[in-house]
């Protein structure tokens, strides 16, 4: 379940988001659940090179209106809620 403002990173494809709009869903890529970004942390600090798309991904879960954006885009697959996460 993501607060607006926590950082989720997938440890498989280095995908990294930012929830805009909680929800009750967990956020799921390649598979396995992300995990969240503590503030202050060596996780913090190493996946802070990386820079949000020029053109702003966000994506939306239909079930429980959790909303995110990419800050780090890759090639997995974004779900919440047992489900595929819809682009806007």
């Amino acid at each position: 379940m993501g607060k607006k403002g926590q950082t989720y990173f997938c440890e498989v494809c280095r995908q990294k988001v930012e929830v805009v709009k909680g929800g009750f869903g967990i956020l799921v890529c390649c598979g396995q659940e992300m995990k969240r970004v503590e503030a202050g942390s060596m996780m913090e600090t190493w996946t802070s090179v990386h820079h949000k798309p020029a053109e702003g991904t966000s994506y939306i879960c239909k079930v429980c209106g959790q909303k995110i954006n990419v800050i780090n885009e890759t090639t997995g697959i974004l779900e919440c809620c047992g489900q595929r996460m819809k682009r806007e």
